[in-house]
């Protein structure tokens, strides 16, 4: 350990290779049933196959008649048809009416199509005369009708397992009937951040002290991922409260995050803890910002030690521990985050190759292109550069830079 602090990090663990080898000891978590109205953003846990077509029955598009196709062959404003009117059908009605050649019933939008129809005239395109409905257009068989089936058949796979579901899956559910669905349970995590000069926000600021923003941070990422919080605390630079935080945690959370006391300062001492009560898996990540991360095991938690610099420890979530967490949660997509393209708008040049550089950047537009304006390559202790910022740009380890006009890929912070 002594050695380690002289020298600093003797191996650097490409980031590829440890999430390999960390996704490789990643078991899926148990499933639970709960109701359609409490799953979203839950994880799907089983294939949805629809048991019903959808819609159920042919219905009108239309609020209109329902017709024979044939009765408005050749019908215009200047040689309207006319046709019987024989009675009516509202929607959420179960009707035996029938259509006869030269009749017409009235139906709303969504309503059954009767038997005998195969087509709807919109009542814009007609006038009503005593018994009679005029026509005004001609309509071609199939008009205005929406076919059983015609947006889900049944018997058809329409959600997959590991789906994250959304208002939209939400609707599509319910309209198949299902009150319930299978959902992988939530990870449970405990939060700390270590050191003497962080205080709680909501006290006064004393000389030397900084508010503790990761620990609000973290825990608001891990909600967004799908975790459930078990303790969020800040803890002071002393190894016995430490080591007894880690143990107490062990023992009801299976993911574990620290920030802070993870690289190779004098009171860094999680990992010489970790590597006496657990079993560390990495610690050092060819990345930048983010090189101090540390990822290990103790009893059957998963532990990440985070930088304590808040844009460190920011990105380190994105690329390690989100992930984590959604391949516990069965998740089909690992980084939700939604990527654009666009043009970086100067010359990046970085500090050093053997990283990944991860390059924070507001989006601006310019006639019909994006553009990727760089906030901030270097301080990783400047919050304010995320809140500037839209996305991050990766720059592989074998790159240089960016060149003026290059595309690149962003990645979008999640929301």
């Amino acid at each position: 350990m002594e050695k380690l602090h002289k020298i600093g990090f003797s191996k650097l663990t490409p980031l590829e290779e440890a999430l390999e080898k960390l996704f490789s000891k990643i078991h899926v978590n148990p499933i639970e049933e709960i109701i359609i109205k409490e799953v979203l953003n839950r994880i799907l846990a089983e294939d949805i196959i629809s048991e019903i077509d959808i819609p159920p029955f042919d219905r009108s598009a239309m609020d209109g008649y329902a017709i024979k196709a044939e009765d408005s062959f050749r019908a215009s404003p200047k040689n309207p048809k006319k046709i019987r009117f024989t009675g009516t059908i509202e929607i959420g009605e179960s009707s035996n009416l029938r259509i006869y050649k030269g009749e017409a019933i009235r139906i709303s939008t969504g309503a059954p199509i009767p038997e005998g129809s195969d087509a709807v005239i919109k009542i814009e395109d007609t006038e009503i005369e005593n018994d009679l409905i005029i026509l005004y257009t001609s309509l071609a068989p199939g008009k205005n009708i929406s076919k059983k089936g015609e947006d889900l058949k049944k018997s058809t796979l329409v959600l997959s397992k590991g789906t994250e579901l959304k208002a939209e899956h939400i609707a599509l559910l319910s309209s198949l009937g299902y009150n319930k669905v299978k959902v992988r349970t939530k990870p449970k995590i405990s939060i700390f951040s270590t050191g003497d000069e962080l205080i709680e926000p909501g006290v006064s600021l004393q000389p030397g002290k900084i508010y503790n923003s990761n620990t609000p941070m973290i825990s608001a990422l891990v909600n967004l991922y799908g975790g459930i919080i078990i303790r969020g605390e800040g803890i002071k630079d002393d190894k016995k409260a430490i080591k007894t935080k880690l143990i107490e945690a062990a023992e009801d959370s299976q993911i574990i995050i620290f920030t802070g006391g993870t690289s190779v300062g004098t009171k860094d001492y999680l990992p010489e803890i970790i590597g006496e009560l657990g079993s560390i898996l990495a610690h050092g990540i060819a990345m930048r910002p983010g090189t101090p991360v540390l990822i290990g095991f103790l009893k059957n938690s998963l532990i990440f030690c985070l930088p304590g610099t808040p844009v460190a420890a920011y990105v380190s979530f994105l690329k390690i521990s989100g992930p984590a967490m959604r391949k516990m949660l069965g998740c089909s997509v690992l980084d939700p985050r939604i990527e654009i393209m666009a043009i970086i708008n100067k010359d990046v040049p970085v500090s050093g190759l053997g990283y990944l550089h991860y390059l924070r950047v507001k989006i601006e537009k310019e006639k019909n292109e994006i553009i990727a304006v760089p906030v901030k390559l270097k301080g990783s202790g400047v919050i304010s550069s995320l809140t500037k910022s839209d996305g991050i740009i990766e720059i592989p380890p074998h790159q240089e830079g960016l060149k003026k006009g290059e595309k690149v890929i962003i990645k979008l912070f999640p929301r």
